[in-house]
């Protein structure tokens, strides 16, 4: 356990130390015996509870701290994935993000237009620790959303891998995973701004506002 305890630990980002992250991991976990019981319970709280909204972006690193999110209650993916590591962490479950870009081919009109593409980075995700391996697990989307646009929402039972689909509910193209970046026990910020300008130029400056 000692080379997973990085995992378990506090960050900038990940304040799973902080009583409102406590509080909330205790409750959700209440009656839990095993870890993937826990785990599964708090993967629908973020998913369902904290609202996907993908027009949250800022610059401010106060934004992206799990007990900030967690008391407004909605992000885009990295957010969502910031608070379930840092509710794992809380409740003795070791977690970390992994860094990823992926091609959404169910993206609304104005995002596309937006960011000039239907590729998305950073996309974030993420590993928790469970039964002596690691599982991923993407909260991205709400069950509301996934309704509502036709695709399935991610379902998660604690013991097989749990990301987003490749096919919508009538068999279109939904979510391509493109490349993989890495795994990190806190938000990698500066990889993030080094390969986002790669990809989208000096328009990633007026997302982070």
């Amino acid at each position: 356990m000692k080379d997973l305890d990085i995992y378990l630990q506090p960050t900038a980002s990940i304040d799973c130390d902080h009583p409102l992250i406590v509080k909330q991991a205790v409750d959700l976990t209440l009656g839990c015996n095993r870890n993937n019981e826990k785990a599964v319970r708090l993967f629908y709280y973020v998913r369902d509870k904290c609202h996907y909204n993908m027009y949250t972006l800022s610059a401010d690193p106060d934004d992206y701290r799990s007990s900030q999110i967690l008391e407004k209650g909605k992000g885009w993916c990295m957010p969502k994935a910031i608070l379930l590591a840092s509710l794992c962490r809380a409740a003795g479950i070791p977690s970390r993000l992994i860094l990823t870009s992926i091609r959404n081919h169910k993206s609304p009109p104005e995002a596309v237009e937006m960011m000039g593409t239907n590729v998305f980075f950073p996309h974030v995700y993420n590993h928790i620790y469970l039964n002596e391996r690691w599982v991923k697990a993407a909260p991205t989307f709400d069950f509301d959303i996934c309704e509502r646009i036709g695709v399935p929402a991610v379902e998660f039972d604690g013991v097989n891998d749990a990301i987003l689909p490749e096919r919508d509910l009538i068999g279109g193209l939904y979510i391509e995973y493109l490349e993989e970046y890495g795994i990190f026990a806190d938000v990698p910020w500066k990889l993030i701004y080094q390969i986002g300008y790669e990809t989208y130029g000096q328009d990633m400056r007026t997302w982070f506002k």
